[in-house]
């Protein structure tokens, strides 16, 4: 009996380090010497360049976009932390440029011909029958729509982040990346803010990955803020004067050396602009548009 009480004890332990603990993906340089003037500028300046190089500074001309995606979760951590009830989905997509109002309508699968999205934040469904309903928020639905239109958006996002600076240099697989380290509020790891390094390729000027945390736990298990996760964008395609990775590939933890490692992938296939009415994502009238906040309109 005593040695299972001390047994229980060690556990406890580890349970609440594991609990306590949260990914930092602040690279070396960051680490060490903090932020200063020369490496915000520089951060920046990578940014903005390679904001342009994508055709971000056209996406204001946008009021919204669409695309057909195949999702793909793979191996036991993939379906682990499946967004969609299925592991592998053909899924339609809607979203309003800038916020986080979007929509997806399941092809297949055990939700074909349903629909579910977010309104200022509030989740909703739309059955077979095309009714309406706002519902108890679906935490990995709505992680999966805000998510997916964010690292479509990311560069545009992370733009206008507070925090921006140099991280370095990093390889991965024979290529030599800029590292640009981006977060919110303070540079040094806490519970409400994401962190960001975005890997822009030196001889192309674009972006290949991103490694970031995943603040937001909607796993549910113990532990899962230790993790960070990366996304290798590729198929790069122009839509409109606008580079549109056409193949999303996520990795756990950093980019691995084969792609045929990931736990989840995208492939998007006739992604339009403009090409619906932006009013077809506000189904509750009287709700306001609260536009890229997260607090519930």
């Amino acid at each position: 009996m005593k040695k299972a009480i001390i047994n229980l004890g060690v556990v406890s332990v580890v349970v609440l380090i594991i609990t306590g603990c949260m990914a930092d993906v602040r690279t070396i340089m960051v680490k060490k010497d903090g932020i200063s003037v020369e490496n915000e500028k520089k951060g920046e300046a990578i940014l903005e360049k390679t904001w342009e190089k994508h055709g971000f500074d056209k996406l204001k001309d946008h009021e919204n976009y669409s695309f057909k995606g195949k999702d793909v979760w793979k191996g036991m951590m993939g379906k682990m932390g499946k967004l969609w009830p299925d592991a592998e989905s053909e899924m339609n997509f809607k979203y309003e440029v800038g916020s986080f109002n979007g929509q997806v309508s399941f092809v297949d699968g055990k939700r074909k011909g349903e629909k579910a999205g977010l309104q200022s934040w509030n989740y909703y469904e739309i059955n077979g029958s095309g009714d309406t309903s706002q519902v108890d928020m679906n935490e990995r639905i709505r992680f999966g729509l805000s998510a997916f239109q964010y690292f479509f958006e990311i560069l545009d996002r992370m733009k206008n982040a507070p925090i921006i600076t140099y991280g370095g240099e990093k390889s991965v697989r024979e290529k030599v990346y800029d590292v640009v380290f981006v977060t919110w509020e303070s540079v040094t790891p806490h519970d409400e803010h994401d962190q960001y390094q975005l890997l822009v390729n030196q001889e192309t000027g674009m972006l290949d990955f991103v490694i970031y945390t995943l603040r937001e736990n909607y796993l549910k298990m113990p532990g899962s803020k230790m993790f960070h996760g990366s996304m290798e964008f590729g198929n790069y395609k122009v839509v409109d004067d606008i580079m549109i990775p056409h193949k999303q590939t996520v990795y756990l933890n950093d980019p691995k050396k084969k792609m045929k490692k990931h736990i989840h992938q995208l492939e998007v296939s006739e992604f339009k602009f403009d090409n619906f009415e932006t009013q077809d994502l506000f189904p509750f009238k009287e709700i306001e548009n609260t536009g890229d906040s997260k607090e519930q309109g």
